[in-house]
């Protein structure tokens, strides 16, 4: 397994990680698949265009999609952060993608986007390979 480490800027922030793992997991893998996990309970992993108006229109559905359902109980540590760990289990923190030599397998729009739902904070994916069939 591999893992990527970066800190996130703000509080909702939609990052393009794809040549970040193509770089670290596809080098020569032949026919896979792309095991992609971030181990965070308020972050999030989707495919996406990845333009910066898109990165954008991502960070705000972060903030606002769960707002009609403000407040939540949920307040751990005095940090009132239940829709960041909502959003997550919608979106999902795992992505399985085909590999083919030196490249994901992605539509011609699809990127792969970390999304940052109660940062800044320091932030890992793993990355790991599966045996193709």
């Amino acid at each position: 397994m591999t893992t990527i480490e970066f800190t996130t800027n703000h509080s909702r922030e939609a990052r393009d990680i794809t040549d970040l793992v193509v770089a670290r997991l596809v080098d020569h893998a032949g026919s896979a698949f792309a095991w992609i996990s971030t181990p965070h309970t308020t972050a999030a992993l989707m495919l996406c265009e990845s333009d910066d108006q898109m990165l954008r229109d991502i960070e705000r559905l972060a903030a606002e999609l769960l707002a009609p359902f403000e407040p939540f109980q949920h307040r751990k540590n005095d940090n009132p952060n239940g829709a960041a760990h909502l959003f997550s289990s919608l979106a999902g923190t795992q992505l399985i993608l085909p590999v083919d030599g030196d490249h994901l397998e992605l539509g011609t729009y699809q990127r792969l986007i970390f999304v940052e739902l109660d940062g800044p904070r320091p932030r890992r994916v793993h990355l790991s390979l599966l045996a193709g069939a």
